[in-house]
């Protein structure tokens, strides 16, 4: 007999979620927070955290508790590897939800209820060049620990589903998928003045190309500025080029690449920007870039096409299911190929306004949080009956 969601504890990991200013999978936390105390206001949550709440930190539903746990000292990610154990042993949730790609071992002696892990992707497995980063390091070691404990695995597209099938050989009945979405505010559309605002902000009025993004190599930044300059050389690019996520310290290299494609003079470094001024940049641009190489699914793509705005991105992983027929698709591995993308992007941006507009709207307005907390609580309710 299936348990009912008002008789359900759920422990869900959300520190990214008390991160302040997340992104990624602690934008997710917090949206699925938000869309479980709408959809089953009666579920318990217990939200497991390490830092103290930031300012930013919306209110948890009347139903979700925040559960604090602390190590004096904490290495070697012995928060999850120890204190989440403890703590769970001692709460006695009826299902542990891994938010963070990732899930606590089982320990001889301890309770451990039945696991749920969010396996966004399984990129960190694909590039040799992140294992300077503890937690790329620390997600190789594991996975395969959390693809065999794990009733179920969330994964954000039928891309990632396979990847995780075939590299980690999961049985496909306890994969399932569900896609990201995108905030309500995007769901709204671009309010009045938006796009204005969003000239005036960063491109002094001039027409602009944005492209949110990252340090990260795989994002693949510099190359897109390399093919961005060769469309300036052949006098087929008449824009500027805003960039936004980039800390001012993480920016020497992409002024570099800038600078040697000849396009220093056209390029705005932005920060992390404000969901309602990330809005306005979309909503100014011509186009809307997103170069990665690779990515488990592509919400800047389905954020963008559901403002209205023209996108062009890889034709790889998740991004190209994300964008379905609805952007200009190009391979990310090729200069040339990015540049000629971009361009015919471009030249197709009257006809995409004109003609395929409201159903690219139409369907990227179709991602919804609602829908992916929905898979999430069924998936809950199998896994503990």
């Amino acid at each position: 007999m299936s348990r009912g969601a008002g008789e359900m504890r759920v422990g869900l990991d959300a520190r990214e979620a008390f991160r302040e200013n997340p992104r990624g999978i602690g934008l997710y936390a917090r949206h699925l927070l938000r869309e479980f105390a709408g959809l089953a206001p009666e579920l318990r949550i217990l939200a497991y955290h390490e830092r103290p709440a930031p300012p930013d930190l919306p209110p948890l539903g009347p139903a979700q508790t925040p559960r604090r746990v602390t190590m004096r000292g904490a290495r070697l990610h012995l928060w999850e590897r120890l204190a989440l154990p403890l703590a769970l042993h001692r709460d006695r949730p009826h299902v542990y939800h891994g938010t963070y790609n990732t899930l606590p071992p089982r320990w001889p002696l301890l309770r451990t209820p039945p696991l749920v892990v969010s396996l966004h992707d399984v990129i960190v497995t694909w590039f040799d060049e992140d294992l300077h980063d503890p937690y790329v390091r620390y997600c190789r070691r594991v996975t395969p620990r959390v693809v065999r404990d794990a009733a179920r695995i969330l994964t954000v597209s039928e891309w990632s589903r396979t990847d995780i099938l075939e590299r980690f050989g999961a049985d496909p009945a306890k994969v399932v998928v569900f896609h990201n979405g995108i905030h309500p505010d995007f769901l709204a559309g671009a309010p009045e003045g938006a796009a204005a605002r969003g000239h005036a902000a960063c491109a002094g009025g001039r027409p602009y190309l944005f492209c949110p993004a990252a340090p990260l190599p795989r994002k693949n930044v510099a190359p897109l500025l390399r093919a961005l300059g060769l469309l300036h050389a052949r006098g087929r690019l008449d824009h500027e080029v805003v960039l936004s996520g980039l800390a001012e310290a993480q920016r020497a290299p992409f002024a570099a690449a800038a600078q040697e494609a000849g396009i220093a003079a056209r390029v705005r470094f932005l920060p992390y920007v404000t969901r309602t001024q990330l809005i306005e940049l979309y909503a100014g641009a011509d186009l809307a870039i997103y170069p990665s190489l690779l990515e488990g699914w592509g919400i800047p793509v389905i954020e963008a096409l559901a403002l209205g705005t023209p996108v062009a991105t890889s034709n790889t992983s998740g991004m190209a299911e994300a964008a379905g027929a609805h952007a200009t698709l190009f391979d990310p591995r090729s200069i040339e190929s990015m540049a000629a993308g971009v361009a015919r992007a471009l030249e197709g941006r009257e006809t995409f306004l004109r003609s395929t507009r409201a159903a690219a709207v139409a369907r990227a307005r179709g991602f919804t949080w609602r829908k992916a907390a929905e898979t999430t609580l069924r998936v809950y309710r199998e896994v503990a009956g």
